[in-house]
Parts: C-alpha cells; sequence; structure tokens
C-alpha cells in the first residue's frame, strides 16, 4: 500500500504543478505532496531499517532426539566447529531416524542436563506486524518473518556424550586398550565410592539409586576427558 501511496503523491504533485494554472494554488499543492514524499520515503526507512511498525515474537518448538550415531552404544550428541575461532558450532542429531544439524547462524546453543528423554527446545525469534495495517501497509517490503535470532537448547541425560566429530572418532581406538579401560574403571570407581561416603544414612534403595546416578555420570565424565 505504501508504494502506492507512493505512486499517488507523485502523480499528484506533478499533475498539480503543471496542468493547474493558478500558480500558488499548484505550489501549494506541489508542497503538500513533496511533504507527503518524504514522509512516506522516511517510513519505508524505517521500516526497513528500525522496523517501525513490528515487534519481535518468539516461536518455541519442543523435539524429541535421538543419538547422532544410532549405532554406536554410547549415546552422542556431536558438534563440528565451523571458522577458525571454534565460537561457532554445528550441532549434530537425529529426530525422528533422520539426521539433522543446527545452523550456525545468528544461533546460540545451550546444552543441560535432564532426567527427563532427550530432547531441543528451539525458540526462533522473528520479526512481525504489529496489526493488519502495518502488515497492508509495509507487507510489500517483504520484512515478515525476518530472522532475529535462535536459541537451541539440548536437554540430554546424564549418559550421553557431547562430544567433537574428531573426538568421536577418536574413542573407540582408545576403549580399544584394556588398561585404559581398566583405569576408566577404576576412576569411576573411587569417584562412586567417595561420594558415596557422603551419604552414609541413605537406605539400601536409595544407595543404588545413587550408585546408578554417578556411574552414568562419571563414566559420561570420564569418556569425555579421555578424548579432550
Amino acid at each position: 500500500m505504501i508504494i502506492f501511496l507512493l505512486v499517488i503523491m507523485t502523480l499528484i504533485a506533478y499533475f498539480g504543478g503543471v496542468y493547474v494554472d493558478n500558480r500558488q494554488v499548484a505550489n501549494w499543492i506541489r508542497a503538500i505532496c513533496d511533504l507527503f514524499i518524504i514522509g512516506i520515503l522516511a517510513l519505508m526507512v524505517a521500516n526497513d531499517t528500525f522496523h517501525f511498525g513490528m515487534q519481535p515474537q518468539v516461536q518455541t518448538t519442543k523435539t524429541t532426539i535421538q543419538s547422532a550415531n544410532p549405532h554406536s552404544s554410547l549415546p552422542l550428541l556431536l558438534y563440528k566447529n565451523i571458522g577458525t575461532n571454534g565460537k561457532n558450532r554445528v550441532y549434530i542429531y537425529q529426530a525422528n531416524l533422520k539426521t539433522q544439524h543446527t545452523s550456525p547462524e545468528q544461533t546460540t546453543i545451550k546444552v543441560k542436563r535432564t532426567s527427563q528423554e532427550p530432547h531441543l527446545v528451539s525458540q526462533k525469534k522473528q520479526w512481525h506486524y504489529r496489526n493488519n495495517f502495518y502488515r497492508a501497509l509495509f507487507g510489500v517490503a517483504g520484512n515478515e518473518g525476518h530472522h532475529i535470532q535462535t536459541v537451541n537448547t539440548f536437554y540430554v541425560p546424564q549418559s550421553w556424550l557431547v562430544l567433537s566429530t574428531g573426538q568421536a572418532k577418536a574413542l573407540p581406538a582408545k576403549l580399544a586398550n584394556p588398561q585404559v579401560k581398566a583405569r576408566l574403571k577404576q576412576t569411576v570407581s573411587q569417584q562412586v565410592l567417595a561420594e558415596l561416603k557422603q551419604h552414609p544414612h541413605y537406605s539400601l534403595t536409595q544407595q543404588k539409586q545413587l550408585t546408578h546416578q554417578l556411574q552414568t555420570k562419571y563414566q559420561r565424565q570420564a569418556l569425555e576427558k579421555l578424548v579432550k
């Protein structure tokens, strides 16, 4: 609509200034139309540059995820560094039995531990017009749904390893060494026993539950440390 208004004001200014015999009236028409044209152009710049008439909206989606490598006995969330500074990462996982990855552009990635099933919560922030009036006025600019930022938060159990693709490739070779496996098992056992000593009042059932949780946690930490 705003382009239509700009064209109309331009035509009125031209024909009014050229074909109106009364010079004073013609000048007034041109002056008023010029002011309207300046205002319309200012609104167009404000919409395109500062998103005038728009507001950010966040769309949240939750997706159940599976290990990036379904053939591995260890559940994995993988990442690959993009660029040379190592700050931008693409995370690799599976959803609906298909390999998926996050986008590195205007995206923040978080990884949190959970006792629930592994899932991804994606919060996508986009620009949308405040109402139908602004949508009709500026819709031709194509700014509807313009991406601002996406925050991807992975919620994975304690048993999941978060490794780079290079670390994931190196892990099987290290675990093939019997001495490494024995040392890893001993380290995990020592950590679990040290933690259990801090809870002598726990019942047998509570101790079993805590032992399982600690073994999962410390084994995952030991494996991640092994390939760092």
